[in-house]
C-alpha cells in the first residue's frame, strides 16, 4: 500500500530541549516501520526544537547515521526556533503617536501579521533599547485594522517620535515563511548581512507580487 510512498515527514519533538525524544523516535520507526523505511527515498526530521546552543549532537548523529547507513536515506531536519529565531530582525517606524484610556499608543508600519508567532502563541519578541525600568511607556501596535495587531507593552529612556526606528529581536524562527499581506499592507523588505558586516538587499516585495497571490495582474486591477 506505500508503493507510491517517497519519503516520511514527522513532526513529534516541538519544544525538545535534546535530541533524546528525537532519537528514541527513530529506534521507534525503525522497530515499527523498518520495511517501509528501507523502502522510501528520505526521510524528514521535523522542527520545533529548543535545544541550547551548547546541546551534544552525539544521538542526533547517531539517529542520522542509522537512517543513512540502515536504510539508505536523505535525512532532512528543520533547525527550530533554537537555531533561526536569533537570526532574524524586524525593523520597523513609528508612524503615529497618540494617547487613549491613559496609555501612550504608538503605531507601527508593520503588523502581527508579518510575525505570526506573536498572534498565535502570544510570542513577545524583545526590542533594542527596551527597558523594564524605563520612564516612557508605549503600547506598540501593528496598522492593519485586525483585532489583536498588538506587538505589547515596552517602555523606553528616551521618548519616541513619529520616524523613530523599532527593532524587533529574536523574530527568525517565523517573521518570513509564515508573513503575509493581511489588508494589501506590503511584506517587509529582506536583507541579510555578511560575516563582513555589508548589508545586502535580497527582496523588495512590490504591488504584483500581491496581485500574484489572486491570480491577477495589474492590467486586472480596478
Amino acid at each position: 500500500m506505500f508503493d507510491r510512498l517517497g519519503g516520511l515527514h514527522f513532526h513529534t519533538n516541538c519544544h525538545s530541549i535534546s535530541f533524546e525524544p528525537l532519537y528514541r523516535t527513530i529506534l521507534h520507526l525503525e522497530q515499527n516501520l523498518g520495511e517501509l523505511l528501507s523502502d522510501i527515498n528520505w526521510i524528514n526530521l521535523g522542527g520545533g526544537y529548543l535545544f541550547d546552543p551548547g546541546e551534544r549532537c552525539d544521538l542526533l548523529t547517531a539517529a542520522v547515521r542509522l537512517l543513512q547507513h540502515h536504510h539508505g536515506l536523505e535525512v532532512y531536519i528543520e533547525p527550530g526556533a533554537a537555531l533561526v529565531r536569533k537570526a532574524g530582525y524586524l525593523v520597523a517606524k513609528v508612524i503615529d503617536l497618540f494617547r487613549r484610556e491613559g496609555k501612550s499608543i504608538a503605531v507601527l508600519d508593520t503588523t502581527v501579521n508579518h510575525m505570526p508567532e506573536i498572534f498565535e502563541y502570544q510570542f513577545e519578541p524583545d526590542i533594542l533599547g527596551h527597558d523594564d525600568n524605563a520612564d516612557h511607556e508605549y503600547w506598540l501596535a501593528g496598522s492593519s485594522c485586525l483585532a489583536g495587531d498588538v506587538m505589547g507593552d515596552y517602555a523606553f529612556h528616551q521618548p519616541l517620535h513619529i520616524g523613530s526606528r523599532i527593532v524587533l529581536t529574536n523574530v527568525g524562527a517565523y517573521a518570513m515563511v509564515k508573513a503575509h499581506m493581511f489588508n494589501g499592507i506590503n511584506l517587509p523588505a529582506i536583507y541579510s548581512v555578511t560575516l563582513g558586516g555589508e548589508l545586502i538587499l535580497r527582496r523588495r516585495f512590490t504591488y504584483e507580487d500581491f496581485l500574484s497571490r489572486f491570480g491577477a495582474c495589474r492590467d486586472a486591477a480596478v
